[in-house]
């Protein structure tokens, strides 16, 4: 009985032992992870559409915004691998697919924020993902040193190489701008002069996005009550990852002991990304040959987060702006939102 079990188990799924496609029919390591034509033509690439929820029939619904720490090793599959050069080309960590899916086009819109109302250029995007600094240079001539001796300041060495100010900063009194004013003038002078290629290689440093710098992932979604079907149903909105910013990278070389900086990558409407994230397999330590697709894994809940804000009267304020500096007690709100989100579906089916 047990032969005839593994026999209908092995002939009838021919498909659920290839986590790495083609693995077993790869004649040289290229062919890895590469589908064949008779995969191809099997295989329904396409994520399950979303049903029509009308809106008479949300009995309720709630909106919360969630925090997916990289530090909880349920949450593993999404952040790793992390150093891509040691393992294939099928294993990468979901903010690969994300940022790729943008750059190559798949993933058309951005945002700056998870209102999703202001969209992200290409070159804001571009400034998050990498950082120029100038060296200091002291006692070897070069970098800010050089500028100094050469003009005094980045405003005039900018004019000596004849390029043309922006009217905004143009006869500005600096010594009348506030310390933020300043900051702004400066990084916007220092733009000007990588984008007019005026230093040396020797003469800045660069630091570049790594996939180790994501330090969690916010997710926006909606619980909400279905009486068409009686069901407490979830559906994420938008997903945006956070990374230690290059800057902040570049000012911890410097200084060790400064802080770090932390901010969203970028932020996208999960409907948009379905297609990218389907195709995008998330590793599975129980068993390696049955990944299970991003798209399927968030759609699931099936990660670890903890609530930061839900939709409320105070303009949508996050759990810290109230409870400022207990990390406990952030923690406690947090579940208590979410202990009142099912007692509402308990309350659903109570007399």
């Amino acid at each position: 009985m047990k032969q005839l079990i593994a026999i209908f188990f092995f002939t009838a799924s021919p498909t659920l032992f290839f986590g790495q496609a083609n693995i077993l029919n790869a004649k040289s390591p290229s062919e890895i992870g590469v589908t064949t034509p008779e995969q191809d033509k099997f295989d329904n690439n396409k994520p399950l559409e979303y049903g029509f929820v009308a809106d008479k029939d949300i009995l309720f619904s709630k909106t919360i915004w969630e925090i997916i720490d990289v530090d909880e090793r349920v949450n593993f599959p999404l952040f790793f691998p992390a150093d891509t050069s040691l393992v294939g080309k099928e294993r990468r960590p979901l903010v690969h697919y994300l940022l790729n899916g943008i750059l190559t086009g798949q993933i058309p819109d951005y945002y700056l924020e998870d209102n999703l109302k202001d969209k992200m250029t290409r070159e804001q995007l571009d400034r998050s993902l990498k950082y120029k600094k100038i060296r200091k240079g002291e006692g070897e001539g070069i970098g800010e040193e050089r500028i100094s001796i050469e003009a005094g300041n980045k405003y005039n060495f900018l004019l000596n190489y004849g390029v043309t100010i922006p009217s905004e900063y143009q006869n500005v009194d600096q010594t009348q701008m506030s310390d933020k004013e300043l900051g702004e003038f400066d990084q916007a002078m220092t733009e000007l002069i990588f984008e007019n290629n005026l230093l040396r290689e020797e003469e800045y440093s660069e630091e570049i996005f790594d996939y180790s710098d994501i330090v969690e992932i916010r997710v926006k979604g909606i619980w909400y009550f279905d009486g068409k079907l009686g069901d407490l149903k979830y559906r994420p909105i938008a997903i945006g990852p956070v990374i230690q910013t290059p800057r902040s990278k570049a000012d911890q070389k410097d200084n060790p002991a400064a802080e770090e900086a932390f901010a969203a990558l970028f932020w996208v409407f999960y409907p948009d990304v379905r297609e990218v994230l389907y195709k995008a397999d998330a590793f599975n330590e129980k068993n390696t040959s049955r990944p299970i697709s991003f798209d399927d894994l968030i759609n699931a809940h099936r990660f670890s987060g903890y609530i930061y804000k839900e939709d409320n009267v105070y303009q949508d304020r996050e759990i810290e702006k109230y409870i400022p500096k207990n990390a406990l007690l952030r923690l406690l709100e947090s579940d208590r939102i979410r202990d009142k989100i099912r007692n509402l579906e308990h309350d659903m089916w109570s007399w």
